[in-house]
């Protein structure tokens, strides 16, 4: 996701496009914690990717590229970890993504 034309969008040298708590989290920190193993579960890590991408769609207009492609990489990355929370015992799972949040 990092790479090819629209991969600027997700470096955390593009400071706007996140959020400014006092954690920034990008797809690199979410990276770097995934090979540290700094999450305790599958879950922990959907929802620091949920939140880079949530935070795209917040603090960038709707009319913006990143909005639009945060919102389609979002989509994607729900759809592949779909499979994964199935497999969650039933009091790890989550509610599907699309009935919690809507950014459009």
């Amino acid at each position: 996701m990092k790479t090819g034309q629209y991969g600027w969008g997700w470096h955390s040298e593009n400071k706007s496009t996140f959020t400014d708590k006092p954690i920034l989290l990008d797809l690199g920190l979410v990276k770097l914690n995934l090979s540290k193993n700094m999450y305790s579960s599958p879950l922990d890590f959907a929802s620091d990717v949920r939140l880079v991408f949530e935070n795209a769609m917040l603090y960038n207009p709707k009319t913006d590229e990143v909005h639009g492609m945060a919102h389609q990489l979002l989509s994607y990355f729900e759809m592949l970890f779909r499979p994964i929370q199935a497999k969650l015992p039933t009091n790890q799972r989550v509610n599907e993504f699309s009935a919690v949040y809507e950014f459009d």
